[in-house]
Parts: structure tokens; C-alpha cells; sequence
């Protein structure tokens, strides 16, 4: 037992190095603690099933690629890299489809995501002109622009939980929150009404999402 508790424990640690990371940074991928890390790559203990399938998962290897001895792990990538070099059939060739890069796919992501932010304000501007050629008297139609600011906001949050960093969701959400009270404040303005205390929202709406940008998962043992 102890051979191959100290297999896996060896291959955890060669799989965390390829990748670049401390034991720290694994831990808080996985929310560990760094001491758990520590003990699976010195074969102290072993993580359970679960935790063997996340990491599995996060290497893009198989569970029991754990259990490989450095050799064996040697001759599989070898095996990878030749059948992903041979040639395909004429066939195969012709309808299978190329995998999009990472790279790529999150170039595409931004683009979307721009995309989506602009027609915001194509929305805003299309309406603005119809209104000011129908009616011509209508005051303030401009607030359309004030408004798109927050609603834009709104539109990269969505885009960016899904597919971006959620770390930059704080910040999306303090402009998302500034841009309202000052749409909010403009609307007051304009219709005759001082209202600059407005902002004094914002201050204990900003320390929320500050102390809230610094919650924590707590860390398994």
C-alpha cells in the first residue's frame, strides 16, 4: 500500500509543478489548505475520491493516471503525442472540425461581450433620434444616455460571471452602483431639484462591496 501511496503522492507533486503552481495557489484552487497539499505530496494521507476527481479533472487526466509510475506516465504522453501527430484519414479529415483555441475562444468572448455593451447604446441613440424627430418638444430625451451608463454595467456583469473573472465583478458593480445614483442625481437636477446628498448612498454601498471583494471560502483540512 505504502508504494503506491507514495506513486500518487509523487505524481500529485510532478502534476502541480507542470502546471506552474505552489502549493498554496493548488490549495486555493481546490479551497484546501496548503498543509493538505503538503501531506498528499509527501504521502502522509491521501485525498478522497472527490478530491481525486477535481484534480483529475483540473489536470485533464484520468484517476487512475495517479496510480502511473513516472515511466508509465512517460510512455502515455508519448502514446498521446504520436496519435496526435499521425495523420488522419482523407475522410476523417475532411468533416472532422479543429478544437477553438482557448486563446481564441476568449478573444471571442471579449468581442461578444463588447458587442453586447455597444448595443446598449445603439439602443439608446436609435431611440434618442426617433424621439427628438417625432417630438421635437420633449425635454431630457438626453437621460437616455444617462441611463445606458448603469445598464451597460448590468450587461458586462452577466457576461462577466459567466465568462470572465468574477474578481472584476466588483468592480463592475461599484460603477453599476455610482452610474445609478448619478443618473439618479441628473434626473433630480434637471427637474428643478438638488438632491447632492444622493451620493452619501454610495459610501456605505462601496464599503459593502469592499468587505465583500474580501470573503474567503474557509479551507478544508
Amino acid at each position: 500500500m505504502d508504494d503506491w501511496k507514495h506513486i500518487v503522492a509523487a505524481n500529485l507533486s510532478a502534476l502541480r509543478k507542470e502546471k506552474g503552481l505552489t502549493q498554496l495557489q493548488l490549495a486555493e484552487q481546490l479551497h484546501y489548505s496548503d498543509k493538505a497539499v503538503s501531506k498528499w505530496e509527501r504521502g502522509e494521507s491521501l485525498p478522497d475520491l472527490a478530491v481525486m476527481k477535481q484534480l483529475a479533472d483540473f489536470y485533464d487526466i484520468l484517476i487512475d493516471d495517479f496510480l502511473l509510475t513516472p515511466e508509465q506516465r512517460a510512455e502515455k504522453q508519448a502514446a498521446a503525442v504520436t496519435a496526435a501527430a499521425a495523420p488522419l484519414p482523407e475522410t476523417e479529415t475532411e468533416t472532422t472540425e479543429k478544437p477553438e483555441p482557448p486563446a481564441r475562444r476568449q478573444v471571442n468572448r471579449l468581442i461578444i461581450a463588447g458587442m453586447a455593451a455597444l448595443l446598449v447604446w445603439l439602443i439608446a441613440s436609435m431611440i434618442f433620434v426617433v424621439l427628438d424627430a417625432a417630438l421635437p418638444e420633449l425635454e431630457y430625451t438626453s437621460f437616455l444616455f444617462i441611463y445606458a451608463a448603469p445598464i451597460t454595467a448590468i450587461v458586462l456583469l452577466v457576461f462577466n460571471s459567466i465568462w470572465f473573472n468574477p474578481r472584476w465583478n466588483y468592480i463592475i458593480i461599484s460603477f453599476l452602483v455610482w452610474s445609478l445614483l448619478a443618473a439618479l442625481f441628473m434626473t433630480f437636477y434637471f427637474n428643478g431639484i438638488m438632491i447632492w446628498k444622493l451620493f452619501l448612498v454610495g459610501i456605505p454601498a462601496q464599503l459593502i462591496i469592499i468587505l465583500w471583494s474580501r470573503l474567503r471560502p474557509a479551507a478544508k483540512q
